[in-house]
């Protein structure tokens, strides 16, 4: 597996931190280097990201969502990274550290762009289903057949059925146990913690956020997600078909505890 670096994300929310930090324990040894970037350089979360092994790297302001995940990726020296925010959990698998080591090494052999790492629905979503019927072969209805784009992006969630979660399917291949491969045309882009390179996240997916800003703002500033997902970019997204991987069910969930005061997000 080459050098691989990971990078958490935090911002005023040191239980929080401090709970995730711990539950990354059993694959802290993947990682050659490991930081924790402290937005506004918050003495406590910087004390907690000491004690747990992480180097503390403190930015002078709250630098926001996509901002700060660029901090992740720009700091470690390592091309391969894992990006986590703060309030992700890693469960409790104990195929976490095998399914991460050969997730890299698949990211190299197939040109990878990025691994997604987040816990996903079983069963699909309602947004799924307004698109593709219920039941194998998959079928779409009249709505994915006149939207064809948003439906095919909706694809990924057809892991969810366990014929294609143990063969894939034409836009889904399985690469290994748990392990998938497909693009960016069937899997919207999520900050939510991910697998994959300098070049690619900051070469390609934070160069073009930062050129097509979109409109929304979490906190005045640019969250990564909407610009790169909005209606007005997606088809840069969808249409450069990323090679993209995925982990099933997922490795991580959302584990929030506190939030800070001046936070105007509010949860999905």
């Amino acid at each position: 597996m080459p050098p691989l670096s990971l990078s958490v994300l935090t911002w005023k929310a040191p239980k929080t931190l401090e709970n995730t930090l711990a539950a990354l324990t059993p694959i802290a040894h993947l990682f050659s280097e490991r930081y924790v970037i402290c937005q506004e350089g918050a003495p406590d979360e910087m004390r907690i990201a000491t004690g747990f092994g992480f180097e503390p790297v403190a930015t002078t302001e709250n630098l926001g969502i996509q901002e700060g995940l660029a901090r992740c990726g720009e700091v470690p020296t390592a091309e391969h990274i894992m990006v986590v925010e703060g309030d992700n959990m890693l469960t409790q698998d104990p195929d976490a550290p095998l399914l991460l080591a050969e997730a890299v090494r698949q990211m190299d052999r197939h040109a990878i762009a990025a691994f997604q790492l987040q816990e996903r629905l079983t069963p699909p979503s309602s947004r799924f289903r307004r698109y593709w019927k219920a039941g194998l072969p998959l079928r779409p209805t009249l709505i994915g057949r006149m939207r064809p784009g948003p439906a095919l992006a909706r694809m990924n969630e057809a892991l969810a059925f366990p014929e294609i979660a143990a063969n894939g399917n034409a836009q889904i291949e399985k690469l290994a146990d748990r392990l998938y491969c497909t693009h960016s045309d069937c899997l919207n882009w999520s900050n939510r913690p991910f697998l994959t390179t300098k070049s690619f996240f900051l070469g390609e997916l934070v160069a073009f956020a930062r050129k097509n800003p979109g409109t929304k703002r979490v906190n005045g500033m640019p969250d990564l997600e909407h610009p790169v997902n909005c209606p007005a970019n997606r088809h840069w997204w969808r249409g450069n078909r990323f090679a993209m991987g995925m982990i099933y069910p997922g490795l991580f969930h959302h584990n929030r505890l506190e939030r800070p005061p001046a936070d105007e997000k509010t949860e999905l």
